[in-house]
């Protein structure tokens, strides 16, 4: 069982590194600003978790069943948080690419959607942020596809923030489904959910 967990937190990983043009939570800030800073908000709760050195229950999935939950202290937030920058639309190659809705919700909350244009040339088919009626940050979902001759791959994010309590951030979850040449689709999964 835990070369199993072991594997699937491998394959994870250097599957979710193979989308280059996010940086990492902490890196240089855009100069572009057309959506939620993301990554100002990532490197914010990096720190903080660190800080606070959280407990994290995370549940490893596969095929769409969870496989094994273990609970972790002290992680490496900067590599758990990666695979979320790439959500943030506020680089400059994507500028201009979103069509933007916004809607309140029944909770009073603002929902504004970003959806990628029918031509457009980005791998974040759309991105969901849900603000609280003070502006505040509470949820983000987003889609990213990567579509290339060796490997077709569709993640599905979700980040869970708290904006009264630190860190914000309450619960992760990272969704992959992933094809590769010769080979047959494979869904993985990560949930991770902070215990203060």
């Amino acid at each position: 069982m835990k070369k199993t967990f072991q594997l699937l937190l491998a394959g994870l990983v250097l599957s979710l590194s193979a989308c280059d043009d996010a940086p990492a939570p902490g890196g240089v800030k855009s100069e572009v600003q057309q959506a939620f800073d993301v990554n100002g908000l990532l490197a914010q709760e990096v720190d903080a978790l660190a800080k606070q050195e959280v407990t994290v229950k995370k549940t490893v999935s596969k095929g769409g069943a969870a496989e094994e939950t273990k609970t972790f202290k002290n992680l490496n937030w900067v590599e758990e948080l990666a695979p979320f920058s790439d959500a943030d639309l506020n680089k400059p190659a994507l500028v201009g690419l979103f069509n933007v809705e916004e809607t309140t919700n029944s909770a009073r909350q603002t929902v504004r959607r970003y959806t990628a244009k029918e031509d457009a040339d980005t791998y974040v088919e759309e991105a969901v942020y849900t603000f609280n009626p003070e502006g505040q940050l509470v949820q983000l979902d987003a889609i990213i596809r990567q579509d290339n001759v060796l490997f077709n791959t569709l993640k599905q994010l979700h980040l869970k923030f708290d904006p009264t309590a630190i860190p914000r951030l309450q619960r992760y979850r990272l969704d992959e489904t992933q094809k590769l040449l010769f080979m047959d689709q494979e869904m993985y999964g990560v949930t991770g959910e902070i215990i203060k």
